[in-house]
């Protein structure tokens, strides 16, 4: 495999990297330092700015949606009532989240999502020190779970990424 080829390859491995070789923020001296490349750093940095050239450049976009709060949210059958089922808000394997006097928070965000949206909403969260319980996109419906006391600031933080999504 080429020295090139290896870049890019580890450059993938890496998508915090590569997002920021989209954005053009880069050291490349030191991300090449940071790879586990055979090569010495400058043909590797070399082969990142070559590589960085050849990446479409982060585009942002506002996406249309609804962001509603739903609190009270709680695992099915331990934090809430059994008669909650009917009113699941995210179901991830065979844990059901339902909206019935639980200590969590869903985030329901509707219209234009897919799982990019998903992983930038993740990260904003993670960011901000949020816990994420759950999360979840599916047609046209994106359900991030976090913790009850943290939900109103969730919701700034999730509205805020669909006015500038990075694409």
């Amino acid at each position: 495999m080429s020295l090139a080829a290896a870049t890019r390859d580890a450059v993938r491995a890496r998508p915090s990297l590569l997002y920021a070789l989209r954005a053009g923020v880069v050291n490349y001296t030191a991300a090449a330092e940071s790879l586990d490349v055979d090569g010495d750093t400058d043909s590797i940095a070399t082969a990142l700015r070559r590589f960085a050239d050849d990446l479409p450049p982060v585009e942002i976009e506002h996406r249309e949606v609804t962001v509603r709060m739903r609190s009270g949210v709680g695992l099915a059958g331990e934090d809430v009532d059994a008669d909650a089922d009917d009113d699941r808000v995210l179901t991830v394997g065979d844990v059901d989240f339902v909206a019935s006097g639980g200590g969590l928070t869903a985030l329901v965000v509707t219209g234009e999502v897919d799982t990019r949206a998903l992983s930038v909403v993740c990260d904003r969260l993670d960011a901000e020190n949020i816990l994420v319980d759950a999360a979840g996109v599916a047609d046209d419906e994106l359900v991030v779970v976090v913790p009850q006391r943290q939900g109103a600031t969730a919701l700034r933080h999730v509205e805020s990424v669909f006015e500038s999504l990075p694409v």
